[in-house]
């Protein structure tokens, strides 16, 4: 998400960082050591987000009430209070990180948005083979 107007043409968003460990889990992310000073940052976005799109949209897409994420707040590098969805269990073995970014999904494959990498055996962004 690019940052000034066309960050604000996609609704707000902006980029910011929050500190904590970044883990891949294949088809989501999550963080953890979430505000641990001793932790690198996390590169990712924000936008302003209403109560009713927190409980009604984003909570149930991350399945909060499952008991697969859960949502708390923390302050970004920006000094700004955002947030953050967490993994509510304990990392999965084969998690990879820590990671400064997520670059998306991995093992799953959307049509021109990514490539076997033959070396790892997982999916990456498009771009010239390396």
């Amino acid at each position: 998400m690019p940052d000034g107007p066309e960050g604000e043409a996609l609704g707000g968003w902006v980029a910011d960082a929050v500190r904590g460990r970044l883990f891949d889990l294949g088809a989501s992310p999550t963080v953890v050591d979430l505000g641990d000073p001793a932790a690198g940052w996390v590169e990712g976005f924000v936008r302003p987000v209403a109560e009713a799109e927190l409980l009604g949209v984003l909570d149930p897409y991350e399945g909060v009430a499952e008991g697969y994420y859960l949502r708390t707040v923390t302050v970004a590098r920006s000094g700004l209070a955002v947030w953050v969805y967490l993994h509510a269990r304990p990392l999965p073995e084969g998690a990879r990180g820590p990671l400064v970014r997520w670059d998306g999904p991995r093992g799953v494959l959307a049509p021109g948005t990514a490539r076997e990498n033959s070396d790892d055996g997982f999916l990456d962004p498009p771009g010239p083979a390396g």
